[in-house]
């Protein structure tokens, strides 16, 4: 699989999933766990273009550890900063997939924060397809560049 065509397809999917969440709403619930899914593609595009193996990654620390995952990018990457601002997302993974244990929907957090994050993602998804060079129009991208962030 080429290092190009998996940072294309992250950013492709993330860029996507904003775009659901832009349909949604930010009152959405289901927007929150969104957002939660296009940072993780987003930060795997980056850790690809770092040669990090993301499925050792992702065994070693668990899925959907975005906080973890942010720890692994050297401190030299310059969007590291910018997936800290996100990494609150770590605890909507699966948040709204199951009631709670007493049985109740889980309640939406506040739509000031969903607005905020969704504002720091397109942010984030626009220096990755300015960076790696990607068409997120294309219907399979593929980055043309694939160096890290520096």
């Amino acid at each position: 699989m080429s290092k190009a065509r998996v940072i294309g397809s992250h950013v492709k999917l993330a860029l996507d999933d904003l775009l659901s969440v832009k349909t949604l709403g930010f009152s959405d619930r289901n927007s929150v766990m969104l957002l939660f899914y296009a940072a993780e593609n987003l930060l795997m595009a980056v850790l690809t273009s770092e040669d990090t193996d993301v499925g050792s990654l992702r065994r070693k620390i668990g899925n959907h550890q975005l906080d973890r995952m942010i720890d692994e990018l050297p401190h030299t990457c310059s969007v590291k900063r910018d997936f800290v601002q996100v990494s609150e997302l770590t605890a909507y993974a699966t948040t709204y997939r199951y009631p709670t244990p007493g049985g109740r929907i889980p309640v939406s957090p506040a739509q000031d924060d969903v607005g905020k994050w969704y504002r720091d993602l397109i942010g984030i998804v626009n220096s990755c397809t300015h960076h790696f060079r990607i068409n997120p129009n294309d219907a399979e991208p593929v980055a043309g560049y694939d160096g890290p962030f520096r």
